[in-house]
């Protein structure tokens, strides 16, 4: 009786379905593709099989106007090869991408990567799934989200600006030094002009002397502790007992 009792359930379900097939003949093509557009722009997931889950109705309305989901998401004037991708992002994925581009020194801002980077990473990060905010996302890859942030400040006239600051002071400006010590201007220099030297030239200030002048330095001081010390092992055994 049980399993006779349960197939009513399922035909009612589906009754209830071809019910909201019946509303949908009421969608027009730019009804559907409004309605793409509004869920892309709130953040949603457009692949296929989240559709299913969670907009059957859109689904079918895209599938009989257009014939098929790609069809209606490319009238919206979005990829579809793109929104597919969603379906592979796993906060394991999130958290390797976003390392990636840290080691490639790149702006990891929330504007630039949802606008330039990475736009999927940025959506998948922030989805429930993901990590929910940008922030968090971020903190679960080991960053500092203060410092993240202070990226987009960077322009190349702040840059020079910095350098000139550094140098006036009389801080070793030598590229090991500056990743020590400076490696927001660091990053944010190598990310504008490619290499650190171009932005020290770019500063005014001498690539090549700087990055010589450290280890000469070393040496010119370690040789001046060497005399110093003969110099007053000398003295020592010229005094009398």
């Amino acid at each position: 009786m049980a399993h006779h009792f349960g197939r009513p359930q399922r035909l009612l379900s589906v009754s209830a379905l071809a019910e909201m097939a019946g509303d949908m003949r009421r969608w027009t093509r730019d009804d559907i593709a409004m309605e793409i557009l509004q869920l892309y722009a709130s953040g949603g997931e457009l692949n296929y099989s989240s559709m299913a889950e969670t907009q059957p109705s859109l689904l079918r309305a895209a599938t009989r106007h257009f014939g098929s989901w790609r069809s209606a998401v490319e009238f919206a004037g979005l990829s579809y090869d793109e929104i597919r991708k969603y379906r592979a992002w796993s906060r394991a994925r999130i958290i390797a991408r976003i390392v990636e581009l840290h080691r490639q020194n790149a702006d990891l801002s929330w504007r630039n990567v949802s606008e330039k980077v990475d736009p999927q990473l940025a959506a998948a990060a922030t989805k429930p799934r993901g990590f929910g905010s940008w922030q968090a996302a971020i903190e679960a890859a080991g960053l500092d989200y203060d410092s993240i942030r202070r990226y987009r400040r960077w322009d190349e006239e702040r840059i020079v600006a910095g350098l000139r600051a550094l140098a006036a002071q009389g801080v070793r400006l030598n590229s090991k030094e500056a990743q020590a010590s400076y490696i927001t201007l660091f990053a944010a220099a190598v990310r504008h002009f490619e290499r650190w030297d171009r932005a020290l030239e770019a500063a005014g200030l001498n690539a090549r002397a700087i990055r010589m002048r450290a280890p000469f330095q070393r040496r010119r001081s370690h040789r001046r502790s060497l005399v110093e010390l003969f110099g007053r092992r000398e003295r020592l055994r010229r005094c009398p007992k």
